[in-house]
Formats: structure tokens, C-alpha cells, sequence
């Protein structure tokens, strides 16, 4: 079995230099994809280990301008993992993932992960580097 492959998270400067300190900056952050799993953590602020297989479909999203950091939308079900507003990636699971939020028990049924190479994810996962329609 292959070493898992790590692929760092995107920080944009302001970003990097604002989260640091917060222990939520590079240092503190990976996203590593093995034949089995993909392994998620920011900081203490996000963590969480998805089988592979649950990874229904991967795509690479324009440009998320709302936010960094870790994110829910207003159901805990999408989440989103960032330092910066390019490179996202988003991951449809079924069967939904669990995961943490600080010290809080979560569901995953999406996730995206804002990366320094998204398209190398995107072809070590598998997966096309396609611009979903509907976002």
C-alpha cells in the first residue's frame, strides 16, 4: 500500500497571517488522500478522517468568496475548510462522513477543501477537474 500523499491547504497572505496565530494556520493544517481515506485537519478547529469510497464526486469550484476558515452552512451538513477564496475543491459524500468541529461531533455530506493544487488532488483522487453547473 502507497504512502498516503499530502496536498497543503491554500493560504492567501492575509489569511496566513491572520490565522497563524490561531493555531489554524499551515503548520497546524494537512490534507492527506491514501488509497483508503482522505485525512482532514485545521488546527482544532476542524478534523476528520472520510473513507474514500463514501467520495461520491469531486469538482473544483470557481471561486468561493464568502469566506476562510472552517464554515458550515446553516444545516451542519456542508462544510467548508480554507485559508483561501481559490483552489477550492468540493466532495459530495454518501454515505455521509463523520467528523469534528472543535470539540463538537459532526456529519459531512460536503466538503470543500481549499488546496495549493487542486487539479493534482483532483487527478490523485481520480476525478475530472469539472466546474459543477448548479454552483
Amino acid at each position: 500500500m502507497a504512502p498516503p500523499r499530502s496536498f497543503p491547504i491554500r493560504y492567501s497572505r492575509v489569511s496566513r497571517w491572520l490565522m497563524a496565530p490561531l493555531w489554524l494556520g499551515a503548520r497546524h493544517a494537512k490534507v492527506e488522500l491514501s488509497e483508503e481515506d482522505l485525512r482532514i485537519r485545521m488546527g482544532w478547529a476542524f478534523r476528520a478522517t472520510l473513507p474514500r469510497r463514501s467520495i461520491r464526486r469531486a469538482a473544483l469550484h470557481r471561486e468561493v468568496v464568502w469566506a476562510v476558515g472552517v464554515h458550515s452552512d446553516l444545516r451542519f451538513k456542508s462544510w467548508l475548510v480554507n485559508g483561501s477564496m481559490k483552489g477550492v475543491v468540493f466532495l459530495d459524500l454518501l454515505p455521509p462522513a463523520k467528523g469534528r468541529f472543535g470539540p463538537f461531533p459532526i456529519t459531512i455530506e460536503r466538503l470543500g477543501l481549499g488546496l495549493e493544487d487542486p487539479d493534482a488532488f483532483l487527478r490523485y483522487l481520480g476525478a475530472g477537474t469539472e466546474t459543477p453547473e448548479d454552483e
